[in-house]
């Protein structure tokens, strides 16, 4: 078989090809960035691809210049088309032996070999590394409702695999300690409560008297037919939408407060979110504190808030060596009721690093600061 080098630029791709591979460009440009140019492209006479489209974005991908070329002067039109088709079909007709992968894989296990160049997720690796892991009986996101007395409490430290979970709190340097076992952390994901005052206006809140909406004996009088009745009933529902500004819709629909069978997390006030602005900055510190104690120098940090954190959060990551550097902004496309004159559709993220140490960045350099993710509802 002769194979030559060609200009990238002088190769076409088949503009009919029935192939997707976008998928598959960005593991094929790294297998040949890993272990270099082991297939050429096929090419008809005109320099065409008949096989080898995702070869070909791969190049493109690395800024290749030249790649190697096999030109199949010897097949027809006819054949060059049933090629292309059978080089892709007959690709999906092998199987793994499963028995003999794992043992591949194996002999690879700390050889030093990147394992994303072989084109398997972390999940089928894990699998395949593992022969206890097995398939859940349910699917991997759903999420069972939490039980009326949980399971864990505070305190608990549950090690799962090599990753570690604490019920404890962040502001502890003993729960903190505890959790990492001495390790450093390269990277903080963290959405902390934005003292904003979020409340549940839920019907078990309200029966549960954990938020200010009113409970139901207070908004509901004895039936009367009396004006004295009538007026002591618009009296109370008055007296309640004076209590929040949502008040008028139990004063409307009392209903809402009759409770149902147990407590969810969206039944709860979140803890911490409305407290005074020097407690506020107590818990701040001691929050950033700890991250930057874990935290290794240069190692970046995606803090979530909210426009009204624009005041609080820079000055305590400051305080706690840790150098904020620009906002984030998420798009929710999706608009969020709140109490003020414009619906929320947006929230802030603050990206920085800890200092002492030039930044490590690993993502890609062509993001926007403004990301449009759609909101799950």
């Amino acid at each position: 078989m002769n194979v030559e080098l060609r200009p990238l630029a002088d190769i076409k791709p088949y503009e009919k090809n029935p192939r997707l591979n976008d998928d598959s460009v960005e593991a094929v440009a790294n297998s040949i960035n890993a272990f270099g140019w082991r297939q050429p492209i096929v090419v008809d006479g005109d320099g065409v691809i008949v096989c080898g489209h995702t070869r070909w974005k791969a190049a493109q991908k690395l800024g290749l210049d030249k790649v190697p070329v096999h030109v199949a002067r010897d097949l027809t039109p006819e054949q060059i088309r049933a090629y292309r088709i059978a080089d892709n079909k007959t690709a999906e007709l092998a199987e793994w032996n499963m028995e003999l992968l794992p043992i591949e894989l194996a002999e690879l296990d700390g050889a030093g070999i990147d394992w994303s160049l072989l084109g398997f997720d972390q999940d089928e690796l894990a699998k395949l590394l593992d022969p206890g892991v097995k398939e859940g009986l349910t699917d991997a996101d759903a999420v069972p409702e939490p039980p009326d007395d949980p399971v864990t409490k505070p305190g608990d430290l549950w090690v799962l695999g090599d990753h570690r979970l604490l019920c404890g709190d962040s502001s502890s340097v003993e729960d903190v300690d505890r959790l990492l076992d001495g390790q450093s952390i390269h990277l903080v994901n963290t959405d902390p409560p934005y003292n904003v005052k979020v409340e549940p206006r839920s019907n078990n809140a309200i029966a549960a008297g954990v938020t200010s909406f009113s409970r139901r004996e207070d908004l509901q009088c004895e039936r009367s037919k009396s004006e004295r009745g009538k007026k002591d009933r618009e009296r109370q529902a008055r007296k309640s939408a004076a209590s929040h500004h949502q008040g008028f819709d139990l004063a409307r629909h009392p209903k809402k407060s009759k409770p149902t069978g147990k407590m969810r997390a969206k039944d709860r006030p979140l803890v911490n979110d409305f407290v005074s602005d020097e407690e506020f900055e107590r818990l701040l510190l001691a929050w950033f504190g700890n991250m930057a104690r874990a935290l290794a120098p240069g190692r970046g940090f995606y803090i979530w808030g909210g426009y009204a954190n624009c005041a609080n959060y820079p000055p305590a990551l400051r305080a706690s060596g840790l150098y904020f550097s620009q906002a984030l902004i998420w798009d929710k496309q999706h608009p969020v009721l709140t109490r003020k004159d414009f619906m929320g559709a947006h929230e802030w993220c603050f990206y920085g690093w800890k200092e002492g140490a030039a930044h490590v960045f690993v993502g890609p350099n062509n993001v926007p600061d403004l990301w449009h993710v759609k909101k799950v509802n």
